[in-house]
């Protein structure tokens, strides 16, 4: 491509210099040529006007004309009046004889110079034929042989070649230069032109050339560095836009006018895929796409989305969803919490309030006064208990790391002193203990203390004065601490559940073991305050709940 320039200006300097020099060649050879045949006329012309002003003077022409021949180096020819030949230079036997039919003759006799080119005899090459008139009514004529002027034409004309193929070739040595001095600015400025198209701005120097192809190159090099700081300067911002277009929490799809999919950041490929958008959409792109806004709230492969439509004038139109699924399960979860929360309350002040009231009125003897106030003391203890647990939990949930350093915990020990303290209060329940001593776990002593007394003391309460399996093993670098029940379970379903502050299986007989529906959801927060996790499995019958920690080196 880069030569192409090159042999297409050196071909358009041949043609142009063959063309110009055939024809200017050939212009030549035809003047000099015809400039040639002008002297022979005009010293032919000359002699034969000589010839006749001896022939005036000098008689006997048959004498005379051979001695004029060898003068003018011609033939010469006298015809008198009646057309007969009165003397020739070459050919004497024809003297006495007619001229015949000769055109330049009759020319000569009417007084002008007659010329004319033919054979004079078949075996003669063609003849320059001068006829002058001459005194006495007579003609002189002169002939030429052709052939001399023909070899020098030729002659004129091979010089005239030999010249054209020289200065045809000093030339095309010269364009060659030229064409060349030309084509290196512009081949270089191709090979720039090209690097930016690939991407590549650092292009190198310009050569040096004058001129306007200087300026030219110089301010393509200047281009190439604006162009190299204007596409970093984009691409900078396309890389910020496209970390922040796809950092975003919320869903943002562009569609184009035709409502095709343009952009998806990763918030919105779970909600509407990265092709087609969903059916419910369709008609809020619509609407935006006719320079409206449109907002709904809709349901989207299970999810709750409030989606926002705008348009982007001739761009399209972009949509915002927003996934508010877990807003509203955290509104349904704060309304559940106040209302558990408000029941647990009511009951107990309800109760302090009546006994109070009844109290206050008087008339009651002592040992129904100490009642009464046994029932408000154990109420406001249960208040008590409850206030303290949420306070357990909003100090567990409203800490990012875990509550305290972790140290090195004998968990033998903890679910020794667990078990005691259950059977202190509970004499009858039987618990069954497989903790090897030298198992120890990566804990905060009360947390873990906290953890191992609810669930213990839950799956004492729930049992039904079953025994309670509670066992502990390592498995890796964890260590799993079980504690499993014969009681009615968990139902199918109610797995994770159970771990919600309030949320209780069977409400009724919940209360009627007494407690405040907070034991599991605080159980969960400590294990996971102290890096662990905790589960619960169906067991044949009743439940296993599973506690699991660091093992300590």
């Amino acid at each position: 491509m880069r030569s192409s320039l090159r042999v297409r200006l050196i071909l358009t300097f041949l043609v142009l210099m063959v063309i110009v020099g055939a024809g200017t060649l050939f212009a030549i050879e035809r003047t000099l040529a015809d400039d040639l045949l002008s002297s022979l006329d005009t010293r032919m012309s000359k002699q034969g006007t000589a010839v006749a002003g001896w022939l005036t003077v000098a008689g006997h022409p048959d004498r005379l004309a051979p001695r004029l021949a060898a003068v003018t180096g011609t033939r010469i020819t006298i015809i008198g009046a009646d057309g007969l030949i009165q003397g020739d230079s070459l050919e004497p036997s024809t003297i006495g004889r007619p001229i015949g039919e000769a055109a330049e003759v009759a020319k000569a006799r009417r007084g002008e110079v007659g010329r004319a080119i033919r054979q004079l005899m078949p075996d003669e090459p063609p003849q320059y034929l001068v006829a002058v008139p001459a005194d006495f009514n007579r003609v002189i004529r002169l002939a030429v042989p052709l052939g001399d002027v023909l070899d020098t034409r030729a002659r004129m004309r091979n010089r005239l070649l030999v010249g054209s193929v020289f200065g045809f070739f000093g030339c095309l040595f010269l364009s060659w230069i030229f064409i060349r001095a030309v084509t290196r600015p512009l081949q270089s400025m191709t090979r720039t032109a090209e690097k930016m198209a690939q991407g590549d701005y650092d292009v190198p120097p310009p050569t040096d050339a004058g001129g306007e192809l200087g300026v030219l190159a110089r301010a393509m090099m200047h281009m190439a560095g604006e162009v190299k700081a204007r596409v970093t300067e984009l691409t900078h911002q396309r890389d910020l836009l496209k970390v922040v277009f796809g950092g975003l929490v919320e869903g943002v799809v562009v569609v184009d006018r035709t409502g095709a999919v343009v952009l998806v950041n990763d918030a919105a490929k779970p909600l509407v895929g990265e092709d087609d958008m969903p059916a419910p959409i369709q008609p809020l792109i619509e609407k935006a796409l006719a320079g409206e806004q449109a907002d709904s709230e809709l349901e989207l492969l299970g999810r709750e989305v409030r989606v926002t439509a705008r348009p982007l004038g001739d761009q399209g139109a972009i949509v915002v969803l927003y996934d508010v699924t877990r807003m509203r399960a955290l509104e349904a979860v704060r309304r559940e919490f106040l209302s558990n929360a408000a029941h647990e309350l009511r009951t107990p002040v309800t109760s302090i309030s009546g006994y109070a009231e009844t109290l206050l009125g008087g008339g009651v003897d002592a040992e129904t006064s100490k009642e009464f106030l046994q029932t408000i003391h154990r109420n406001a203890n249960r208040i008590a208990s409850l206030v303290s647990d949420l306070l357990v939990l909003d100090t567990l949930g409203g800490r990012a790391s875990m509550i305290g350093d972790r140290i090195t915990v004998a968990l033998g020990q903890v679910v020794n002193d667990a078990a005691r303290t259950t059977k202190g209060v509970t004499p009858g329940a039987q618990i069954e203990i497989t903790v090897p001593e030298a198992l120890s776990v990566l804990a905060t002593r009360d947390g873990l203390d906290h953890v191992v007394q609810n669930l213990i003391d839950n799956a004492v309460k729930y049992g039904g004065g079953t025994p309670v399996s509670v066992t502990a093993d390592k498995h890796g670098d964890r260590v799993r601490l079980t504690v499993t029940d014969q009681g009615p379970g968990i139902p199918e379903g109610q797995e994770d559940r159970i771990f919600e502050r309030f949320y209780r299986i069977d409400a009724g007989r919940s209360r009627a073991v007494g407690g405040s529906g907070l034991g599991l959801a605080i159980v969960k927060s400590q294990v996971e305050a102290m890096g662990g996790r905790v589960w619960v499995e169906h067991a044949s019958p009743g439940a296993r709940f599973v506690v699991e920690l660091d093992a300590a080196a």
